[in-house]
């Protein structure tokens, strides 16, 4: 020391080293512990005792996989969040959960209490090669003491986990099939013309729309209504991705002229069908009148009218239903 302190005279002192004067032992503080980042086997645990290997047969009451990053229990289940060491062979868990009979107790009337979360955090001790202790807060607080899990014989644990990637498969299944339903229906909609009115292509166009005298598709209503025909539709089929065939139940309207056809009864039809749109883009359809059994010829040519038009006959139809009731 008197080295330091006679070199000291001699010349001045670096900022570190006046530190390190001032604060005897700073230099020589322990490194914070370090831990090995023990981690419980990833399966099904139960309590030690008579029932243990039925406990483990009815998957326990315990399941851990941190590496899934999921702790579940009866009826309850939780993601992991965050885990820290906090001793050798320690660790806190922090999870959310859905925990079915806690947010029924806590509030019965709450009409969201399937959806509610609960922040919880669970301490996992390495007791042995087999067993651990686990205690878990409920709704935030630690409430019970903690108890010994025992891991499940590893045939127990082969035949839950099997079962387990059996449930994971169909859930895969169904999903993939609900998406593909709602794809198919996706489609479905798409092929289906939008509701509204509608009239030939053609010089008198702008005439045909003002009048709605041409035809006006409803399906929301399961209508369609022709210059000459009003028809109920009573089925829809998708044959293409754009093209709807239709069964419905028509009556030539009283105003027709002379000319005008009348639509066949879908009883004398194949598959029951006597009506058919094919859609070109969102404003072009083409109409099909099924004759003599068959739908043939070029079909008429039917575009959407303006906005303008449309929000007219949407008016007239709200004033003639008032008028009605």
């Amino acid at each position: 020391m008197n080295r330091v302190i006679r070199r000291a005279i001699g010349q001045p002192l670096s900022a570190a080293a006046l530190v390190a004067l001032a604060l005897p032992g700073f230099a020589q503080e322990p490194p914070a512990p370090t831990f090995d980042k023990w981690r419980p086997k990833a399966g099904v645990y139960a309590e030690p005792g008579k029932d243990f290997q039925s406990n483990c047969d009815d998957s326990g009451g315990l399941t851990i996989d941190l590496g899934e990053k999921s702790v579940s229990g009866y009826e309850w289940v939780c993601y992991v969040k965050k885990i820290t060491d906090v001793g050798p062979g320690a660790l806190k868990v922090d999870m959310v959960c859905d925990d079915y009979n806690l947010a029924q107790n806590l509030n019965p009337r709450d009409p969201n209490w399937e959806s509610r979360k609960f922040n919880e955090i669970m301490f996992i001790k390495r007791l042995d090669t087999s067993a651990i202790s686990v205690q878990k807060s409920l709704n935030g607080k630690l409430k019970d003491p903690p108890w010994r899990a025992a891991y499940c014989p590893l045939k127990t644990q082969r035949s839950l986990a099997e079962a387990a990637l059996r449930a994971k498969e169909e859930a895969k299944q169904k999903a993939e099939e609900a998406k593909r339903k709602a794809e198919l229906e996706l489609t479905l909609k798409s092929a289906h013309p939008q509701d509204g009115v509608y009239a030939a292509v053609g010089a008198d166009f702008e005439e045909r729309c003002a009048k709605f005298s041409d035809t006006v598709v409803a399906f929301a209503r399961k209508s369609i209504v022709t210059a000459s025909n009003k028809c109920e539709i009573f089925r829809t089929r998708v044959q293409l991705p754009d093209t709807v065939r239709i069964g419905a139940d028509c009556t030539l309207q009283p105003a027709s002229d002379r000319d005008a056809v009348s639509v066949q009864n879908v009883d004398t039809t194949p598959e029951r069908e006597n009506l058919m749109f094919k859609k070109i883009d969102d404003k072009t359809v083409i109409l099909w009148i099924i004759n003599n059994g068959h739908f043939t010829g070029d079909g008429r040519h039917l575009s959407y009218c303006s906005d303008q038009v449309q929000r007219a006959y949407a008016g007239q139809r709200r004033t003639s239903k008032q008028s009605k009731n």
